[in-house]
């Protein structure tokens, strides 16, 4: 499944180069808007993977990291 999506995220980084600049801005915004939409399924899912990250005895210091700030989600990019 990995590899599908790099081999997908390839095809789609030379299409993306042909675009223009405000071509370009769209599609950035049209994935802000669409993370924006899903922040809620994102922090769960993040929660989630914290929750098991724990359980297998991964440290405080890379669970901090690898934590989603619900309050700043822009501090997530």
């Amino acid at each position: 499944m990995l590899e599908q999506m790099g081999i997908a995220a390839k095809a789609a980084s030379y299409k993306l180069a042909q675009l223009s600049s405000r071509e370009k801005n769209r599609v950035l915004e049209k994935i802000a808007d669409y993370l924006e939409a899903q922040t809620d399924a994102i922090l769960r899912a993040n929660a989630e993977d914290l929750a098991e990250a724990r359980a297998n005895g991964l440290s405080e210091a890379l669970l901090d990291r690898l934590a989603l700030n619900p309050a700043a989600p822009e501090r997530n990019c």
